[in-house]
């Protein structure tokens, strides 16, 4: 098998984002297929190029956070690639925002994700709509409940967003469309090479 499927309790989305926890930003509307997709034997980066190509959903809107020095190294290599996107200054973090307009711009981008994912910085995407929006809200930290500015998803209508796990180790779905209701129809969206186990979790 090279990607394992298994879909998460509802029961992780809370009303109070919690810092570090399932989930760290806010949702808005319905999602009801909470999907998580790990990668064996395969590299997981290169299985969401693929992915994404297949599913040709775009424009593909990207929202990651930066470290300041790297926001030269990022705006050269998306202009350079004619990625529409915008730096965006909340409270003390540095988000981009891009929207990517095909297969080839993805590619160039998904390392940037992926890394920023990687190092737990928020990093994630959305499918045909831009679904992501800034809001002060409560969330439970270490030091109790504050008031922080947060990345907001709002899924509308047949709406998707993929968000890059802790250190990397997967990649989590939010989604209300019908494609991502089963582990059948998700796996048989894949690209033809990739194999797909379906995997049950505790509730």
């Amino acid at each position: 098998m090279d990607i394992e499927v298994g879909f998460l309790s509802k029961s992780y989305i809370s009303d109070i984002p919690s810092g570090g926890g399932l989930f760290p930003f806010g949702i808005e509307g319905d999602a009801p297929y909470i999907v998580e997709y790990e990668g064996h034997d395969v590299d997981i980066e290169t299985f969401i190029n693929n992915w994404m190509k297949e599913l040709n959903r775009f424009p593909i809107y990207t929202l990651f956070t930066y470290i300041s020095y790297d926001a030269e190294e990022i705006g050269d290599v998306f202009s350079s690639a004619n990625i529409e996107y915008v730096k965006l200054k909340v409270d003390r973090k540095t988000f981009i925002k891009a929207k990517i307009e095909d297969y080839k711009q993805f590619k160039v981008v998904m390392p940037f994700l992926y890394s920023q994912g990687s190092m737990n910085c928020f990093a994630a995407w959305s499918l045909s709509e831009d679904l992501f929006s800034f809001e002060k809200r409560d969330m439970k930290t270490l030091f109790g409940r504050r008031k922080v500015q947060m990345p907001i998803i709002t899924l509308r209508k047949d709406c998707t967003m993929f968000w890059i796990f802790y250190d990397g180790a997967s990649v989590v779905s939010l989604s209300n469309d019908n494609l991502f209701s089963s582990t059948n129809s998700i796996i048989s969206s894949f690209p033809q090479n990739i194999k797909g186990a379906e995997v049950e979790y505790e509730e």
